[in-house]
């Protein structure tokens, strides 16, 4: 038992080699052609050293990895990465602002101030009064970050429901328009608003003019937290991975506001991640769940998640799982 709580303790160590072979491309080198340690280290760029030997070790012995014939070779597991890859690697940042928050853990439940860490720095729009007058250098390493790993969510939010019910859907926290474009394109029939601030529109609507698109996708400049919203009714509205980043106080206010933008019959779709209450808790969902909070946001249930959309006036709901990870699909109508 004690061994298996020390494996625990130094878990951190493995989930930072992890991300540290995305960042070198250890996975799509040795997917090439299985490389000896030497050539290995040189395609990487790393030098020659016992720390370049360990961290191929501890990818050995958690079977990312094979060593036969003085060859390192990809296993399955390695592998395994490879569909949202791209999505990971543009984590790295955020993780290690994770990782380096984490480092004050202590100081941050005794003092309770939580969005003193080093993460909350990092997503600029939390901060209060001056959201609405960043500027788009600000935002853009969030918002791209944001944008690379929403490639693959907003394919199985397309799968996962059948948007061609809908004229005009409000994409709240939208970004750089990933999902917005996707379903312009795929629904040629559809017009999407997405709200966001001005220096996210900026760059969304670059992206936007860049697909073509500007005649049914647009961008309107607004912080919904606390501006009046001028934007049209729509028949559908959604938040992917936008509700989580705010406390409850803040979610329940903007429920309420957008609720008025519906016109009958119209649907909230809400997609993250999200637990439920009625299985057994996901190591992985609680061990993110821990970065939420650290900038004041929260990881929610999905009957959290209902409870809050009925107080906000919505009649009837249902969910889904979206078939990637533990996101999941709340759809509450009015």
């Amino acid at each position: 038992m004690l061994n298996k709580f020390m494996d625990y303790a130094k878990s951190f160590a493995l989930a930072r080699v992890l991300m540290t072979a995305i960042e070198l491309d250890v996975f799509r080198i040795l997917d090439q052609e299985p490389l000896s340690r030497a050539d290995l280290k040189q395609r990487l760029a790393i030098a020659d050293t016992p720390i370049a030997d360990a961290l191929i070790d501890v990818l050995l012995a958690f079977d990312f990895l094979a060593e036969k014939d003085s060859r390192l070779r990809l296993l399955p597991l390695g592998a395994s990465v490879f569909p949202v890859y791209e999505s990971i690697k543009s984590w790295n940042k955020e993780m290690q602002l994770f990782y380096d928050s984490l480092g004050d853990l202590t100081e941050i439940l005794k003092s309770g101030r939580h969005q003193d860490s080093v993460l909350s720095d990092y997503w600029a729009y939390k901060k209060v009064p001056e959201r609405k007058n960043l500027r788009l250098s600000s935002v853009d390493d969030y918002s791209t970050v944001m944008e690379a790993s929403q490639v693959q969510l907003s394919q199985v939010i397309v799968e996962h429901y059948d948007f061609s019910v809908h004229e005009h859907i409000i994409d709240f926290g939208g970004g750089y328009g990933g999902l917005g474009i996707a379903l312009a394109q795929t629904y040629t029939h559809l017009r999407i608003t997405i709200a966001d601030l001005p220096a996210v529109c900026e760059g969304a609507n670059a992206r936007i003019d860049e697909a073509g698109l500007g005649e049914r996708v647009e961008c309107v400049p607004v912080d919904f937290l606390s501006d009046d919203l001028p934007i049209t009714q729509a028949d559908a509205i959604m938040f992917v991975r936008v509700l989580h980043d705010w406390n409850d106080d803040e979610v329940a206010g903007l429920l309420g506001k957008t609720h008025a933008l519906l016109r009958k019959p119209g649907v909230a779709l809400v997609v993250e991640p999200m637990t439920d209450d009625t299985a057994k808790p996901d190591p992985g969902s609680v061990l993110s769940s821990l970065m939420l909070p650290l900038f004041g946001g929260r990881r929610r249930s999905v009957q959290q998640h209902i409870s809050l959309l009925h107080s906000a006036g919505y009649a009837r709901t249902d969910w889904r799982d979206c078939g990637l990870s533990i996101y999941k699909m709340v759809v509450a109508h009015i």
